[in-house]
Protein backbone atom coordinates (compact mmCIF):
# COMPACT_ATOMS: atom_id res chain seq x y z
CA UNK A 1 0.00 0.00 0.00
CA UNK A 2 1.31 3.59 -1.01
CA UNK A 3 2.39 4.71 2.45
CA UNK A 4 0.88 8.05 2.17
CA UNK A 5 -2.29 6.32 2.41
CA UNK A 6 -1.25 4.20 4.57
CA UNK A 7 -0.13 7.07 7.35
CA UNK A 8 -3.79 8.77 6.40
CA UNK A 9 -5.83 5.65 7.43
CA UNK A 10 -3.74 5.20 10.75
CA UNK A 11 -4.08 8.53 11.46
CA UNK A 12 -7.86 8.69 10.57
CA UNK A 13 -8.46 4.98 12.71
CA UNK A 14 -6.36 6.77 15.75
CA UNK A 15 -8.96 9.93 16.08
CA UNK A 16 -11.95 7.54 15.87
CA UNK A 17 -10.55 5.72 18.12
CA UNK A 18 -10.25 9.07 20.31
CA UNK A 19 -13.65 9.15 19.30
CA UNK A 20 -14.72 6.32 20.12
CA UNK A 21 -13.37 6.47 23.87
CA UNK A 22 -14.63 9.37 24.61
CA UNK A 23 -18.32 8.51 23.48
CA UNK A 24 -17.51 5.58 26.28
CA UNK A 25 -15.91 7.71 29.02
CA UNK A 26 -19.01 9.75 28.33
CA UNK A 27 -21.13 6.87 29.03
CA UNK A 28 -22.74 6.59 25.27
CA UNK A 29 -23.56 3.02 24.56
CA UNK A 30 -21.17 1.40 21.67
CA UNK A 31 -24.01 -0.35 19.69
CA UNK A 32 -23.97 -3.70 18.44
CA UNK A 33 -25.08 -2.76 14.99
CA UNK A 34 -25.02 0.12 12.53
CA UNK A 35 -29.16 -0.14 12.61
CA UNK A 36 -28.75 -0.13 16.52
CA UNK A 37 -26.45 2.88 16.51
CA UNK A 38 -29.00 4.75 13.76
CA UNK A 39 -32.43 3.78 16.22
CA UNK A 40 -30.36 4.76 19.38
CA UNK A 41 -32.27 7.74 21.79
CA UNK A 42 -29.06 9.47 22.21
CA UNK A 43 -29.20 13.36 21.02
CA UNK A 44 -28.34 13.85 18.07
CA UNK A 45 -25.86 16.87 19.33
CA UNK A 46 -24.02 17.58 22.72
CA UNK A 47 -21.08 17.41 24.60
CA UNK A 48 -18.72 14.93 25.53
CA UNK A 49 -16.55 14.59 28.33
CA UNK A 50 -13.63 17.76 28.37
CA UNK A 51 -16.51 19.73 26.24
CA UNK A 52 -15.56 17.87 23.24
CA UNK A 53 -18.77 18.12 20.70
CA UNK A 54 -20.22 15.52 18.84
CA UNK A 55 -22.80 15.40 15.88
CA UNK A 56 -25.10 11.83 15.61
CA UNK A 57 -26.28 11.17 11.73
CA UNK A 58 -27.37 8.23 10.33
CA UNK A 59 -25.31 5.24 11.14
CA UNK A 60 -22.40 7.67 12.63
CA UNK A 61 -21.11 10.22 14.59
CA UNK A 62 -19.33 13.75 14.03
CA UNK A 63 -16.94 14.46 16.70
CA UNK A 64 -15.22 17.97 16.76
CA UNK A 65 -11.56 16.51 18.40
CA UNK A 66 -8.57 19.30 19.60
CA UNK A 67 -6.66 17.68 16.69
CA UNK A 68 -9.48 18.58 14.42
CA UNK A 69 -13.33 16.45 13.54
CA UNK A 70 -13.16 12.88 12.47
CA UNK A 71 -16.57 11.86 10.76
CA UNK A 72 -16.91 8.15 10.84
CA UNK A 73 -19.79 5.33 10.47
CA UNK A 74 -20.33 2.14 12.56
CA UNK A 75 -20.55 -1.06 10.23
CA UNK A 76 -23.26 -3.56 10.39
CA UNK A 77 -21.50 -5.39 13.57
CA UNK A 78 -20.47 -2.07 15.69
CA UNK A 79 -17.09 -1.74 14.03
CA UNK A 80 -15.89 1.23 13.73
CA UNK A 81 -12.67 0.33 12.03
CA UNK A 82 -14.03 1.60 8.44
CA UNK A 83 -13.67 4.49 6.23
CA UNK A 84 -13.90 5.67 2.84
CA UNK A 85 -12.51 7.91 0.70
CA UNK A 86 -14.97 10.80 1.20
CA UNK A 87 -14.33 10.76 4.69
CA UNK A 88 -10.47 10.38 4.34
CA UNK A 89 -10.59 13.41 2.09
CA UNK A 90 -12.86 15.20 4.91
CA UNK A 91 -9.87 14.39 7.87
CA UNK A 92 -7.18 14.78 5.26
CA UNK A 93 -8.37 18.50 4.73
CA UNK A 94 -9.61 19.51 8.34
CA UNK A 95 -7.17 17.88 10.58
CA UNK A 96 -3.32 18.04 11.34
CA UNK A 97 -2.44 14.76 9.50
CA UNK A 98 0.95 14.29 8.73
CA UNK A 99 0.39 13.08 5.57
CA UNK A 100 1.76 14.80 2.21
CA UNK A 101 -1.08 13.98 -0.01
CA UNK A 102 -0.85 16.92 -2.91
CA UNK A 103 -4.26 16.79 -4.01
CA UNK A 104 -7.25 14.94 -3.29
CA UNK A 105 -7.53 13.40 -6.88
CA UNK A 106 -4.06 12.07 -5.57
CA UNK A 107 -5.83 10.11 -2.38
CA UNK A 108 -8.56 8.84 -4.67
CA UNK A 109 -6.37 7.84 -7.04
CA UNK A 110 -4.18 5.43 -4.30
CA UNK A 111 -7.72 4.59 -2.98
CA UNK A 112 -8.44 2.97 -6.16
CA UNK A 113 -5.04 1.43 -6.47
CA UNK A 114 -5.52 -0.36 -3.06
CA UNK A 115 -8.62 -1.30 -3.81
CA UNK A 116 -7.61 -2.85 -6.93
CA UNK A 117 -4.63 -4.25 -5.43
CA UNK A 118 -6.63 -6.24 -2.62
CA UNK A 119 -5.50 -4.41 0.79
CA UNK A 120 -8.69 -2.93 1.04
CA UNK A 121 -12.18 -4.46 1.13
CA UNK A 122 -15.60 -3.09 0.75
CA UNK A 123 -17.84 -4.18 3.54
CA UNK A 124 -21.11 -4.01 1.25
CA UNK A 125 -22.30 -1.12 2.27
CA UNK A 126 -20.05 2.66 1.96
CA UNK A 127 -17.34 1.12 4.26
CA UNK A 128 -13.76 0.00 3.19
CA UNK A 129 -11.63 -2.01 5.91
CA UNK A 130 -7.92 -3.06 5.32
CA UNK A 131 -7.20 -6.61 4.14
CA UNK A 132 -5.60 -9.06 6.56
CA UNK A 133 -2.34 -7.97 4.94
CA UNK A 134 -2.55 -4.44 5.87
CA UNK A 135 -4.29 -4.71 9.32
Amino acid sequence: MNEKLKLLIESYLSAVNEAIELLDASGIALPKSNMEWAASGISLQGELKGGVKYFKHGYGCAVRLSSGPVDFDFGANGEYNGFDEWRLCGFLQSSKSPTTFKSESELKQEFRHAIENGELIFSGYILYFLSGKNA
